[in-house]
């Protein structure tokens, strides 16, 4: 659901580059829809690693790390090369990616771990 917001988003602003409100609002609603992933991933690649928890956080804040470099060089590039309005829409085409990847491995990605079944909030 968030993915799918975050691509809406970065459609909306794509299409609506002319308006400051529109950018104001859709860089708003970016930080709604995508604030929480970095702790959201964590805690299920911890429930999902189990004793590995360790090891599989630490190749996070590698890919974490890997990726904002990654997206400065390919920005820096994109800007240099067509200009700003090109960052929405590689935002838009990673987005749809990522929100496919998540759609196909929705059921096997992440399985409740430990923490849900514990969870007098989350557990059945």
């Amino acid at each position: 659901m968030s993915l799918a917001s975050f691509a809406a988003i970065s459609l909306i602003l794509g299409l609506g580059h002319d308006s400051v409100t529109v950018q104001y609002l859709g860089v708003f609603g970016w930080g709604l829809t995508f604030g929480g992933a970095a702790t959201l991933l964590q805690t299920a690649l911890a429930d999902t690693a189990g004793t590995g928890a360790d090891a599989a956080l630490a190749m996070n804040v590698v890919t974490w790390n890997s990726a904002i470099a990654g997206g400065g060089i390919l920005g820096g590039v994109l800007l240099d090369a067509l200009g700003p309005h090109a960052l929405i829409w590689a935002a838009l085409a990673l987005s749809l990616a990522a929100l496919a990847i998540a759609s196909a491995a929705h059921r096997h990605g992440f399985p409740a771990g430990t923490r849900a079944a514990e969870s007098p909030v989350l557990g059945h």
